[in-house]
């Protein structure tokens, strides 16, 4: 350990107390105030989710529910991607409200919303035609 010498000691308690001075009549005239005002700004990432109770397997009367999560202020969209179907093949999915068949490429629209929603959506297959098993893939996109 090193002990300070005394001309450095001195320089140190005169600084200390030099702050002290400077700082103290500040602090006094602050005292409380009538008003103010700031300004906050904060920024939220996008996230989105889409999560189904299980597989999406079209068969006929197949049902489950999707839960769909999106903070985007300007909306989102949810798709389902599948392998394309042949001509003979077809099948409906009854998402939500809408009942939709699904096209022969492959991607399909389920809904489209205009608004950050967090909701869960029943679905349910009918209509089903197909030569080989078809299960759906879920995507979310903000808009």
């Amino acid at each position: 350990m090193t002990k300070l010498m005394p001309a450095k000691r001195r320089t140190l308690l005169a600084i200390a107390a030099g702050l002290t001075v400077v700082t103290a009549p500040q602090v006094a005239s602050a005292g409380p105030t009538a008003g103010g005002s700031y300004q906050l700004r904060a920024t939220v990432p996008v996230a989105c989710w889409v999560r189904p109770n299980t597989a999406l397997m079209a068969e006929t009367g197949r049902m489950g529910s999707v839960i769909e999560a999106c903070n985007s202020p300007g909306g989102f969209t949810v798709s389902a991607q599948y392998r394309p179907l042949a001509e003979n093949e077809k099948a409906r999915i009854i998402y939500g409200d809408r009942s939709l068949d699904l096209a022969k490429t492959g991607i399909l629209e389920l809904r489209r919303s205009n608004m950050a929603t967090i909701r869960t959506v029943d679905y349910r297959f009918d209509h089903v035609q197909l030569d080989e098993p078809l299960i759906l893939a879920l995507t979310i996109q903000p808009i």
